[in-house]
Formats: C-alpha cells, structure tokens, sequence
C-alpha cells in the first residue's frame, strides 16, 4: 500500500498525535460495542444526541479513511465532487477539507 508521501514531508510528531488519536477511537469503540454485546437494549444508546454523535464520528471517519487511503479522487463524496458542489475549495488546503466533512457530516 502507498502511502503518498515520503518519509522528508510527513512531521513525525503530527504523525504519532494522528496514531494516537486513531488508538484512542479504536479503544473507544471497542468498549461500546463490548457493552452493546453485555446489554444489547442499552436505552442510553437509543438517545437522540447519542445517535446524531455516532452517525457524525461515522461519517467524520468515513470520510478521512477515504482521503487518506483511497485517495478519493472522483465519485461522491470525492474532494472534486464536493469542489463541484462549492463545499470543498482546494485552495483552503486541510482546513477547507475538514469545513468540507463538517458540513457533509452536518447532513446526518
């Protein structure tokens, strides 16, 4: 797997903040869904605001998996498609992207 860059334009540290981050999500989740297993009618899950954070971390994830693994040059949700759409202007560089995913989250 490519990875897109090379080891002279990547920052170390922004690296292993960005690992970590994806640790911390991966053993968040794993402990939701083992207590989803021990208590499968949790009504704490059936929550509204509950719901609406899980559809957005979804789609927030969703999204960056996309660009970062698969590149996401064409099709929906695609950084073209949301230029396409005037959510997304290359220009802005990551902050663009992110207001781009937030407002594309926003949807759900």
């Amino acid at each position: 797997m490519s990875c897109g860059m090379n080891k002279e334009t990547g920052d170390a540290k922004d690296l292993e903040m960005a690992g970590q981050q994806l640790r911390n999500i991966h053993a968040n989740v794993m402990d939701l869904l083992k207590h989803l297993e021990e208590c499968p009618s949790c009504p704490l899950l059936s929550q509204a605001w509950v719901q609406s954070k899980v559809t957005m971390s979804n789609a927030y994830v969703d999204s960056v998996r996309d660009y970062v693994v698969n590149g996401q040059k064409e099709g929906p949700g695609s950084l073209e498609s949301m230029e396409d759409d005037g959510v997304y202007d290359s220009d802005d560089g990551p902050m663009g992207f992110l207001i781009a995913v937030e407002k594309g989250a926003s949807k759900y």
